[in-house]
This record gives C-alpha cells, sequence and structure tokens, in this order.
C-alpha cells in the first residue's frame, strides 16, 4: 500500500536559513526541484507554499510515489518506530477539532499547520547543535574550524529577522488563523525570538481566538520564563510545552553548555505552577551518542523528580553523534541497562511516538561505522579544550568503554 503524508498539503516548515519544506524531517538535498532557491528574503509564506517545489513533492505523492526526500519516515517506519508521517495521520483522526481541517486536502492544499524556525537566535550550543541553528555556536565554529569562514558568514545571516522583514507574513498569518490547526515553535530558542512575541500579540487580539480551538507546539531549553506566552496559552487548545532535556546534572550542563541544571528545573516549577490545565508539559529527549548510555539514569531521576511524560526524539544528523555507530558491546551494555529498568521509570515514556523497546531495536538493528566514532571522540576533544570541558571526566565509564578499555 502506498504511504501517503499530509503534510506537503497542509504543512510549511519555515527553516532558520529563511527556506522552507513540507516537514522538519524532508532531505532538501535528495528532492528535485531544488526546494531552496525560494526563500522569506523575497517571498512570503503564502509564495513559498505554493512555489513549484513544493508543488512537485504534491504531485509524487498523488502518483502514489514515496519522495526521496521522506526517506527518514520510511526508515524509521521500517524499524518499527512511529514516523512523524504517521503521528500527522494519528493526530488528524483522534483530534475532533483538526479532522475537517486536514479532510481532502489532497486536491486543495492549503496552511492548516506552521513550523516556526524564525531564526537562530539562541543562548546556548547545545553539543547535538550547530552554527546552522544557534547564533551562539557561531564564533565556536569558526575558531575550532569547524566550517570554513565563508560557510560561517552564511550561517550568521540565519539569525537575520527575516519574518519580520516582510509586513505581508503577519497579514498572510492573520488570514490563514481559521484554518489553522497548530503552530509549532523551534529555535534557535523560540522564547528569545522577536517574531514568537509579535505572534502571540495577533493571537492575543484576534476576535473569537478562542472558538480557533488552536494547538500550539514548543520545543524550548528551559533558560527562559515567558510571561505574556503563558498569558496567551490560556485562550488556546491544546499547548504542548516540551523542555528539551537530555541528561541531569553535570551531564546536562555539558550537552546544553552554558546552561545552568538548578536554573532550568526552577524555571521548568513555574511554568507548572502558573500555566493553565490545558498546557501540557513534558521533556523533550533527543537520542543520540552523548546521552544513550546513561539513558537508564535520566529515566529513573525523571521518575522520581520531575514526573513528567517524557518524548523521545532520534538523532541522524550529524551522522557522528547517531547511536546506530557504537560498537556492538557497547550497544549490548546499554540494552542490558535499558531492559534492566523497573517499570515506574518506563512508565513516562510517551510511547505513541516510539518506546523504549522500538529504540532499542532500532539501536540493535543497524550496523554503524567504526569511523563516525572516531570523528566523534575527536571532535568532542577539539569542544572540550575550546570550553574548558571534559568528556572523560563527566562521562567517565562511557568514556572508557568509547576509547576500549575495560
Amino acid at each position: 500500500m502506498t504511504r501517503q503524508c499530509l503534510f506537503p498539503f497542509s504543512n510549511l516548515t519555515v527553516n532558520p536559513n529563511g527556506t522552507v519544506s513540507p516537514c522538519c524531517k524532508y532531505n532538501v538535498k535528495q528532492g528535485s526541484p531544488n526546494i531552496s532557491e525560494d526563500t522569506l528574503y523575497d517571498k512570503n509564506i503564502h509564495e513559498l507554499f505554493f512555489q513549484p517545489a513544493m508543488e512537485n513533492i504534491r504531485d509524487q505523492f498523488r502518483r502514489g510515489e514515496e519522495p526521496a526526500g521522506c526517506q527518514l519516515c520510511w526508515d524509521e517506519e521500517d524499524s518499527g518506530i512511529t514516523s512523524m508521517r504517521q503521528h500527522r495521520f494519528n493526530i488528524s483522526k483522534h483530534h475532533d477539532t483538526a479532522v475537517p481541517k486536514f479532510r481532502n486536502r489532497l486536491n486543495d492544499p492549503k496552511i492548516i499547520s506552521l513550523d516556526f524556525k524564525f531564526s537562530s537566535l539562541c543562548n546556548l550550543k547545545c553539543r547535538i547543535c550547530g552554527p546552522y541553528c544557534s547564533s551562539n555556536w557561531l564564533k565556536e565554529a569558526l575558531d575550532t574550524e569547524l566550517y570554513h569562514e565563508h560557510t560561517i558568514k552564511i550561517f550568521s545571516s540565519y539569525a537575520d529577522r527575516k519574518f519580520v522583514n516582510n509586513e505581508k507574513n503577519f497579514e498572510v498569518f492573520k488570514e490563514v488563523i481559521p484554518n489553522l490547526h497548530l503552530i509549532e515553535f523551534y529555535g534557535g530558542e523560540p522564547l528569545m525570538q522577536p517574531e514568537h512575541s509579535k505572534i502571540m500579540e495577533i493571537l492575543n487580539d484576534h476576535p473569537g481566538i478562542e472558538d480557533v480551538k488552536m494547538d500550539l507546539y514548543y520545543n524550548t531549553n528551559g533558560t527562559i520564563y515567558d510571561e505574556l506566552a503563558v498569558e496567551t496559552w490560556k485562550k488556546m487548545g491544546v499547548v504542548e510545552l516540551n523542555f528539551s532535556i537530555d541528561d541531569i546534572s553535570d551531564r546536562f550542563e555539558y550537552q546544553r553548555y552554558p546552561a545552568k541544571w538548578n536554573e532550568v528545573l526552577t524555571n521548568i516549577n513555574k511554568y507548572k505552577e502558573n500555566c493553565s490545565s490545558n498546557v501540557s508539559i513534558q521533556m523533550y529527549m533527543t537520542i543520540n551518542l552523548h546521552n544513550i548510555f546513561y539513558l537508564d539514569e535520566y529515566l529513573k531521576f525523571n521518575s522520581t523528580n520531575l514526573k513528567s511524560r517524557i518524548r523521545f526524539n532520534l538523532l541522524h544528523w550529524p551522522e557522528k553523534m547517531a547511536i546506530k555507530h557504537l560498537p556492538k558491546d557497547i550497544k549490548e551494555i546499554i540494552k542490558y541497562k535499558l531492559e534492566s529498568l523497573d517499570e515506574n521509570s518506563k512508565s513516562y515514556i510517551e510511547s505513541n511516538f516510539f518506546s523504549l523497546g522500538s529504540l532499542i531495536h532500532f539501536m540493535m538493528d543497524n550496523s554503524g561505522n567504526s569511523e563516525y566514532i572516531t570523528e566523534f571522540l575527536e571532535s568532542t576533544k577539539k569542544h572540550d579544550d575550546y570550553r574548558k570541558q571534559s568528556f572523560k571526566d563527566t562521562f567517565p565509564e562511557y568514556w572508557n568503554l568509547l576509547n576500549g578499555n575495560n
């Protein structure tokens, strides 16, 4: 049976560089024609949604084809993981307000959801990130020769206020509000971006906004408490506030530098205390080479302290941080640790995306390349020296295993 997808017919993902795509997992390098040619620098979001490259993707699905740019979803589904494509179908089936908005979009494409990454403006430089998505990464990426100077200059422009500079974007946004089911805010860090504040003001002032039943979805690093957002959320449908917490304590501060663990915990508790009942708070954990070995400790901490739902996200890029490249003996250790967890520690995992068992299956069922582990260790050492951090001291058992020590 042909695998269909709602995203190209109903969603617009706005990327930090000003380009758009049907979703955040679409591989623009594999698609044809080039979807990166038209940007927010020249066109508004309505024009970008109906550009020829987007229409070409829609035509492929209409013909029963599976676009090459969608390979990540195909790979996840083949491993038993519920892909983002499948999750969007689940939303359209089980949310009463979403069904009429998503229905019959095949021949009537319409913006029903928006995925906003307004810019790369961010106050952190997380280990799994880089200058593409974080302005705070720019200087370090240049100093450590992670990218060429010309590339860094290009990445610097990603922090530009492209969406704000064209007032037509806000006019289009106001026009599509009645049709919107979902807005997603990513970064950079969305809660420090001026565009987000403007959107909150528009939603607050929009007549009958409570009747739209619009859902909002956030990924935030937890370093900012936004009072305007908390008030706006009271008028929305369901608000999912996802805190990007990949680890705990010292390991969190290492991976999400220069965030402070106690400050982030304080903000999480403030949101829990002040948000209305329609706001759902959970942890969003990106599974990668840095945190997979201590995932069991994270799950135990959450079950006794935060007591929040956890949503897994699987890192595919950069390749050197993907868990599939771990040596088999280390994978077996991780598998044993995870399968030994008590039921309470596992009970907070939101399994409608993918379960702990699916994660283990994906890790064990995919053979990797040892050269990426070498690249990971070399890159890690370079950034350790620059930041005055130590992977060896922060992850001692894991470091020994990765370096071939017993």
